[in-house]
């Protein structure tokens, strides 16, 4: 008789003598014929064994780029953020190249640029807490609703000959305040439609989206401000927003557990705000990445992207058209970073990916700094871009997959008040590009960016040390 992994008996042995086929095939019938009619006979038993034994999970490596895309509002989602970083990066263009027509300043272009984070600074926080309490499709549409209008209002500013660069800065700033609610809202909605094990690849395809429109509206951008000027393009921006708002109402979601509008009283806020405060400082990782992401926006994005324009005009002298191109150029090193990072199904150490970026970033500041050749600039660009939006992508993703659902909005929205110290990092790099130029400007960036990775290496160990739970793996 011949034995099974399991031990039962299933049949005779080959070669076994004929004489023997008859009384053996006679035993394996009485054995195999339950005894009890209502009994399962033993090959039955043997196969519902089988089949709860659990099978070995195979990986059959094939890549894992577009996991997120199998959520249909998921696919909602990423189109929203194609369509509004449409009208964003349309804006980067006019809004750059405007506030330096107007003014020739190396440090107001910058102010112009980086003015929109300045309510994040202050209202992020309760931002987030609006998120935790009310729908955050609904507070979706109306920020975008609420774009659309200021973008047609400042293209008549801009028709009737009344553009300055201060009801420009206010344009700008008033823009800002629905980023105080848009950011939260967007990535605690990403993080309550994706699975938690494809976060990182959810945030990298939402990156990916960004980066995409980057790559491509820009240059087109800088066509079209060249023959059209920038009314046109405002109206242009305003079409884009409204199109966000009606597609982000495409999603639909059974009811969000999240959502906590059972008491949105002054005192009740407040108490909200301050559990989500102290939520924060038990956590040391989130200390930890929310202070390296204050190092990113601080002394790397308007070092760099802040700078462009100067660099288009003082250093490149390339005009508009130019300065389209490196913002492309920006955009498709995005792009191709944030591919390769969704292509990755875990990053076990974030944390000590993120410490190596910075590193690589500062490296790349120093030699955009020493370089005065255009194309050579466009390739440095790229690499910039897209080390930047990989970092924050894993960086975001660590966030939300620490986070409880509940704690969700407010929390992002602490974490998100880093982005409001972009006017001080703006300030900075304008005011020494004003007095050095844009290279030596981004040159002293890079020197601060090593000296900040030097004491976050010291002050930051749980970041370091950070690895994914089981549980987020799975």
């Amino acid at each position: 008789m011949n034995k099974t992994e399991s031990g039962l008996i299933t049949g005779p042995v080959i070669g076994e003598q004929d004489e023997t086929k008859s009384s053996d095939h006679a035993a394996l019938t009485s054995i195999n014929s339950p005894i009890d009619p209502n009994l399962p006979s033993i090959s039955t038993r043997s196969e519902k064994i089988r089949k709860k034994i659990p099978k070995p999970k195979v990986m059959h490596g094939k890549l894992h780029t577009f996991d997120a895309f199998h959520s249909r509002n998921y696919r909602f989602l990423w189109l929203t953020t194609a369509i509004f970083s449409s009208g964003f990066w349309l804006q980067q263009v006019v809004v750059g190249w405007l506030a330096y027509e107007i003014t020739g300043s190396p440090l107001l272009t910058s102010i112009a640029l980086g003015l929109d984070a300045l309510p994040v600074l202050v209202g992020a926080p309760f931002g987030g807490l609006i998120s935790d309490k009310y729908d955050k499709k609904i507070l979706l549409f109306i920020i975008y609703a609420y774009q659309a209008v200021l973008m047609l209002g400042y293209s008549a500013v801009i028709a009737t000959g009344h553009a300055n660069i201060w009801n420009l800065f206010t344009f700008v700033f008033l823009m800002g305040i629905s980023w105080v609610i848009n950011d939260p809202a967007r990535m605690s909605l990403l993080a309550i439609i994706v699975p938690k094990r494809n976060l990182i690849n959810a945030f990298a395809l939402n990156s990916m989206a960004f980066s995409m429109m980057r790559l491509i509206v820009p240059a087109a951008g800088g066509f079209a401000l060249a023959i059209f000027g920038p009314g046109l393009l405002f109206i242009v921006e305003a079409i884009l927003m409204f199109s966000a708002a009606l597609t982000i109402m495409l999603i639909r979601l059974d009811k969000d557990t999240s959502i906590d509008n059972s008491n949105i009283s002054t005192e009740q806020l407040l108490l909200d705000l301050k559990s989500g405060i102290e939520y924060v400082f038990q956590q040391k990782t989130i200390i930890g990445l929310t202070c390296m992401t204050v190092i990113m926006v601080i002394l790397i994005m308007p070092f760099v992207h802040g700078l462009m324009p100067v660099y288009a005009a003082e250093v490149f002298e390339v005009g508009p058209k130019g300065l389209g191109l490196l913002l492309s150029a920006a955009g498709l090193g995005s792009l191709i970073g944030t591919i390769i990072l969704a292509s990755f199904t875990q990053i076990i150490q974030p944390g000590k990916v993120l410490f190596v970026m910075l590193g690589v970033l500062g490296v790349l500041m120093a030699a955009l700094a020493i370089n005065n050749t255009y194309h050579v600039a466009m390739g440095l660009v790229m690499l910039l871009s897209g080390s930047m939006m990989s970092y924050f992508s894993i960086s975001g993703a660590t966030v939300q997959g620490i986070l409880p659902n509940k704690l969700r909005g407010r929390v992002t929205g602490i974490y998100m008040m880093a982005w409001g110290l972009v006017p001080l990092g703006s300030l900075l790099a304008g005011s020494i590009a004003n007095i050095a130029g844009p290279q030596l400007s981004t040159l002293f960036g890079s020197a601060l960016i090593f000296i900040c990775l030097i004491a976050a290496t010291y002050l930051f160990k749980d970041v370091w040390k950070y690895r994914l739970e089981n549980d987020s793996i799975e």
